[in-house]
């Protein structure tokens, strides 16, 4: 059987989209360490460098916990560079890069506010009453982890046990050197130039006064882009929410030099939390980002270490809230859970794009009726003009 034109038209474009999805290949090739250099470190201390080789520039990333703030540090350099970490026991003394770096850009969770929120709507604002929890004294275990050439992955325990709030603040960081989508919900896209922070927060208490509590974020970002500018906040609508139903806004919050030049740091996001740890429409939640704000660096902070010196004075410091919540969802007490997603890179923000399947839904539902369609008319085409054909040799005889 021979199907029509179009039709092997479409099939050839389908085995042609199959070919080009499996044959991406590793975009960066990736080394990792566990505490690099420290011999007297227990499994109570997790630093993780990872050293991301591309074909023109390396990305060295620090995940840190052992400062007690969960902590991610990009430095570009060029492929020749090494950085080495000194230890005083099981904390980084210092970090020591060979040369200078292109670029630097980092973020880190160093507070959650609790905060009362009198109108139901989510946000935290001024007049609310709040209080801050500082992570310093948060106790870290690392519960899961992968180190290798495909994938670098954390994923630890922070346990409060503070005498105004106790409870679990879960984080998972992934790398992985190609672009794919994670696993859990939102399914943020990861490439070789971004890792994926997800943090939820698990049966925290909540101060017997406040009615309506809720919790945000204290989100801190820190680039090497001059002191006097500031970050930019783009959102932008996508067409497709195979990934992420019923969310087409997707967040960005660019430094500087990739605001102005396409090369330097983002996070993005969906504007999007969990309220379960089943993730689903029935369990999402609004995420509500605020304005920036200049700050400083925490005092015994990784990020001050690795910054340290006279360089930040010239360090673009600004923070921002993430908070979660809409209208008559019951405030954190109905479910005591709230996770929420972002990723860090470097580099142009990835873009979403029809997947294979979805492509192959619209080829069959344009394809078919469109070969069905030319059949038709050239099956009308073919017996007129057969007809024509012999009513004139009918005339003829």
């Amino acid at each position: 059987m021979k199907f029509p034109s179009p039709i092997r038209m479409h099939v050839k474009s389908f085995l042609i989209l199959i070919l080009l999805s499996v044959a991406y290949g590793q975009d960066r090739k990736i080394t990792s360490k566990l505490n690099p250099g420290c011999k007297t470190c227990s499994a109570e201390t997790t630093l993780v460098y990872v050293r991301c080789d591309g074909s023109a520039d390396s990305i060295h990333q620090i995940w840190d916990f052992t400062r007690h703030l969960p902590t991610v540090i990009f430095t570009i350099t060029s492929l020749n560079s090494t950085l080495n970490v000194t230890w005083d026991g099981t904390t980084p003394k210092s970090f020591a890069l060979s040369e200078k770096p292109h670029y630097s850009f980092a973020t880190a969770i160093d507070k959650l506010y609790e905060y009362n929120d009198l109108d139901d709507n989510g946000f935290i604002v001024p007049k609310y009453p709040q209080h801050e929890y500082s992570l310093s004294k948060v106790i870290w275990h690392l519960n899961e982890s992968r180190f290798a050439d495909k994938e670098v992955m954390v994923r630890l325990n922070g346990f409060i046990d503070d005498e105004r709030v106790k409870g679990v603040i879960n984080v998972k960081l992934d790398l992985i050197p190609f672009k794919d989508y994670a696993t859990d919900l939102p399914h943020l896209i990861h490439t070789a130039n971004s890792t994926l922070f997800d943090i939820s927060l698990t049966n925290l208490t909540t101060r017997s006064h406040y009615n309506a509590s809720r919790f945000a974020l204290h989100l801190l970002m820190a680039s090497t882009d001059h002191v006097t500018d500031t970050m930019h906040f783009t959102m932008r609508k996508s067409l497709d929410d195979e990934h992420t139903p019923g969310v087409f806004e997707i967040i960005e919050i660019k430094t500087p030099s990739l605001y102005h030049t396409g090369e330097g740091g983002y996070l993005q996001f969906r504007p999007v939390g969990y309220t379960q740890p089943e993730r689903g429409v029935a369990s999402s939640t609004v995420a509500h980002v605020s304005d920036f704000n200049r700050t400083r660096l925490p005092y015994r902070s990784t990020l001050r270490l690795f910054y340290g010196g006279s360089d930040i004075a010239d360090l673009l410091i600004q923070d921002m809230f993430v908070s979660f919540g809409e209208n008559g969802d019951g405030f954190y007490k109905q479910h005591n859970y709230t996770a929420w997603s972002f990723t860090i890179g470097y580099g142009t923000p990835p873009v979403e794009k029809f997947s294979l399947f979805v492509i192959m839904i619209i080829s069959i539902g344009l394809g078919v009726p469109l070969a069905l369609a030319l059949s038709g008319i050239l099956y009308v085409v073919l017996r007129r003009y057969r007809q024509r054909s012999i009513t004139r040799f009918t005339n003829e005889d």
